[in-house]
């Protein structure tokens, strides 16, 4: 049977929306209707097919560019679309061509079938609920944040260093601990204000953090305690750190109206499991150092 343009034209009567669009230009170069904007007067040829089949003053984000994905051949593109001005789902399919140099997109726009009679109210419902599941991750994302970081400072807290204690910190390494004690928050506290003892915390907390990274962490014990647990290191490597730290104490205390008084203590060993001994000896180590600090009045 030959293809006649009678049967082409009946084959095209049928179709709800059949359409040609130059893929470089986004040129509507042929369409023979389209679903949502036929009660008013339908797209125009010549127009950018965005505007033309959405009334859309920009490119559509969902559209793929087919001279980028495709090739000539190429089974067809096809995604579903919801148009908001006629509340149908579009089912849209597209290839793309080349005639004569020039590369086109070819395809056609079906009306999904509403069956169920959802319509846009549904379709609002689902965007509801996806915020409001958006809403729900970002809430559990916070509670678990606050459950294993300071408030105060964002440094990892006391629950996480225990959690860790029983997960990260049990396989045998070298490992070294610096514990460091903020000598003056009572005296900022009585002195001046709470508010004062709290810019200091955090003086202290952002200098330990200049030092962490993926195998050394920062926790905040309570109080004006903090610890950091350096997994793989060095007795020398441990040492720089702690100084490195101190120095950056010292510069960030320029200017300010308190600075930070700290004790330190250190602690290192080339293989061990246990790890709470370890920051027992820093601990006690600490203690020592703020005795020598309280006996030479410089704190």
């Amino acid at each position: 049977m030959e293809l006649t343009q009678d049967l082409l034209n009946g084959l095209l009567g049928c179709a709800e929306a059949l359409y040609i669009v130059e893929e470089v230009s986004k040129t509507v170069v042929y369409i023979s209707c389209f679903p949502s904007r036929s009660k008013t007067g339908g797209p125009f040829l010549g127009e950018v097919c965005y505007k033309a089949f959405l009334g859309r003053e920009e490119p559509c984000p969902f559209c793929p560019s087919l001279s980028e994905n495709q090739d000539d051949g190429a089974p067809p593109y096809t995604w579903d679309y919801f148009e908001p001005d006629s509340g149908q789902w579009l089912k849209i399919k597209n290839r793309l061509v080349t005639s004569k140099g020039i590369q086109y997109r070819v395809g056609n726009i079906n009306v999904i079938s509403d069956m169920m009679g959802l319509g846009c109210d549904a379709v609002k419902e689902v965007g509801m609920m996806q915020r409001l599941i958006l809403e729900r991750d970002e809430m559990r994302d916070q509670l678990f944040y606050e459950l294993s970081h300071d408030r105060l400072t964002g440094l990892l807290n006391r629950n996480q260093y225990n959690r860790d204690l029983e997960s990260v910190y049990r396989e045998p390494k070298a490992y070294g601990i610096l514990y460091f004690d903020l000598n003056n928050l009572k005296e900022a506290n009585d002195r001046f204000n709470h508010s004062e003892g709290d810019a200091l915390l955090r003086r202290l907390a952002d200098s330990i953090r200049t030092a962490l990274c993926e195998d050394r962490f920062g926790y905040r014990l309570g109080g004006d305690e903090f610890l950091i647990v350096w997994a793989g290191c060095s007795k020398e490597e441990l040492n720089r750190c702690r100084d490195d730290i101190l120095r950056e104490l010292r510069q960030r205390d320029e200017g300010q109206r308190l600075v930070c008084s700290v004790a330190v203590g250190d602690a290192w060993n080339g293989c061990t499991k246990d790890l709470e001994q370890l920051v027992l000896e820093a601990d006690k180590r600490m203690y020592e150092e703020k005795r020598r600090i309280k006996g030479h009045g410089t704190e």
